[in-house]
């Protein structure tokens, strides 16, 4: 299965009254079962930075640059961690 059609499976998943967009509430319980807990005032933002038809709700194409944002923090995270670690292990052999 690819990448695209995982998230479109969570999308659908996610948009529970069928209507093709979710809401900052579905997005944000959606985030919480993946352990990504988001104030809704935050979640409120990512769904009005994607929400191209500016009705409050954000289609799948909306969705897919969340992930790919989302996606993007996770592996500076990680990077960040990574170079602590080594430079840890430098300074105390």
């Amino acid at each position: 299965m690819s990448n695209m059609q995982v998230l479109k499976d969570w999308f659908d998943r996610v948009d529970s009254d069928k209507t093709g967009s979710i809401t900052a509430i579905q997005l944000q319980r959606a985030l919480a079962v993946g352990n990504l807990q988001f104030p809704i005032t935050i979640v409120q933002q990512m769904i009005r930075m994607y929400d191209f038809d500016r009705n409050g709700t954000m289609s799948f194409e909306g969705q897919r640059q969340i992930w790919i944002i989302i996606g993007h923090i996770c592996w500076a995270v990680y990077a960040c961690i990574l170079r602590f670690e080594i430079f840890k292990t430098f300074l105390h052999g």
